[in-house]
């Protein structure tokens, strides 16, 4: 084995605790290496750059763009060497100590230590269970918020009941034409503030509700009708005119 191919730490996961240790890392001087499975650094922040950020510690509250930003400049202050765009399949320990990991790619890297900080794993977002469903993602089913602008004047319905859901719908009262949410519970999950906030404004919430079918227009390329069902009382509910 060649010197240079050795690493004193490996990290696998370039999201904001891999890439903190990255920067610490290279503040106590290790030969120091990030892996990510996605083409940039980052992690679920690139998911909603937009997104006001309200519980980081020593931050007023910051949007996901602008944190995502301030955590990759800190990641890299000491350069690391970073590999994107790839993904570790296995980790093996030789018998001398050193660690060995194997990508997808076929390369090894080799490292005295592996700092895995993958969170809950690679980023995929939860899907609606319903038939047919992936055929919007082109137009107007959206798992991810790259732009608010984009639901300027739109009606939106959004499923869930937990802070990502309940923030989303509070950055996007002010800038949609209508906000529902509907949630399968009886009651919000998210931070108290936040709730407060969202009962407060014009938002519908629908509770004990779940989406149970996407209604297409004329042309078959956007959904034009959502049917929302309540669980407890059977009650169906359309929610028409979605863009």
């Amino acid at each position: 084995m060649e010197r240079e191919e050795l690493y004193d730490v490996t990290i696998i996961g370039g999201g904001p605790a891999g890439l903190y240790a990255a920067f610490y890392s290279g503040l106590r001087k290790m030969k120091t290496k990030l892996i990510e499975y996605q083409p940039q650094l980052g992690g679920k922040l690139h998911v909603y750059p937009e997104k006001i950020i309200w519980d980081v510690g020593g931050h007023a509250p910051i949007t996901g763009e602008q944190l995502m930003k301030q955590l990759v400049k800190q990641g890299l202050t000491f350069h690391p060497t970073v590999i994107l765009n790839e993904k570790v399949v296995s980790i093996k320990r030789q018998n001398d100590g050193i660690f060995v990991l194997s990508t997808v790619s076929g390369q090894q890297h080799f490292s005295k230590t592996v700092i895995v900080a993958v969170g809950s794993g690679i980023l995929k977002p939860k899907k609606l269970e319903i038939e047919e469903a992936e055929k919007f993602e082109a137009t107007n089913l959206h798992y991810t918020v790259e732009s608010l602008k984009r639901f300027k004047d739109k009606t939106v319905i959004i499923s869930g009941g937990g802070n990502s859901a309940i923030d989303w719908a509070n950055e996007l009262v002010p800038i949609a034409k209508k906000v529902y949410l509907t949630y399968r519970n009886e009651a919000l999950k998210g931070h108290e503030s936040q709730v407060t906030q969202l009962l407060n404004s014009s938002a519908v919430c629908y509770f004990n509700t779940s989406i149970t079918k996407l209604i297409a227009s004329a042309n078959h390329e956007v959904i034009e009708r959502v049917e929302l069902t309540n669980h407890e009382t059977g009650e169906v509910i359309i929610c028409r005119w979605m863009k």
